[in-house]
């Protein structure tokens, strides 16, 4: 397990070499960020198809969910090291690893598709690519996945993201820069140094 910090330029690159292997093999007629980090890499890939599918976002609406503090918390992250903040989100992916194998996670929510792009899914077969910053347990994609299948069964679902950070996530994705434990540390990331 390491920790990878992606600046805005190493970001785009990476979403770059992403589509790139994408759209290689996989055309689809939609993609679909999920928010928050999925909007950041869903953008990114979005703009280097050659087909120009429709683009869209989503967000998983759930009960009792609230921002998260970037107050003080935000703070002393700044004045951290990137060695001793390395070493936290390593303790912090060890941990929700063991806990979500312990618990079998499920995400719950609902799932808000704009009008057009239901009445886009409905009209015949179609491609879709669901793209998310990174799968941890997995439970987030597998939920929309399920959820499109059910509502639009004749559609061909792929998922992308730039990273898978478990050995075993509910659902693991069909295009990834990163399938090695590696945890990356995104431009908009609380620990990420100005």
């Amino acid at each position: 397990m390491k920790v990878k910090t992606l600046y805005t330029e190493e970001f785009n690159k990476e979403c770059t070499a992403l589509g790139h292997e994408i759209f290689a093999q996989f055309h689809p007629d939609v993609i679909i960020g999920v928010l928050t980090g999925g909007g950041f890499v869903g953008r990114q890939v979005a703009k280097v198809s050659p087909s120009k599918p429709i683009y869209t976002e989503i967000k998983i609406q759930r009960g009792g969910t609230s921002k998260k503090e970037k107050g003080l918390l935000h703070k002393i992250l700044q004045c951290l090291p990137y060695s001793v903040l390395n070493v936290l989100r390593m303790l912090e992916s060890v941990l929700l690893e063991y806990k979500s194998k312990k618990n079998n996670p499920k995400r719950e929510g609902t799932i808000c598709l704009p009008k057009d792009i239901i009445s886009i899914l409905s009209e015949r077969k179609r491609k879709v690519l669901l793209v998310d910053d990174a799968i941890d347990s997995g439970a987030t994609l597998l939920l929309i996945k399920q959820y499109l299948l059910n509502e639009f069964p004749d559609i061909d679902v792929k998922i992308a993201v730039i990273t898978v950070t478990t050995r075993h996530p509910l659902v693991m994705a069909d295009y990834y820069r990163y399938n090695n434990r590696t945890l990356i540390r995104f431009p908009w990331s609380n620990d990420i140094k100005r």
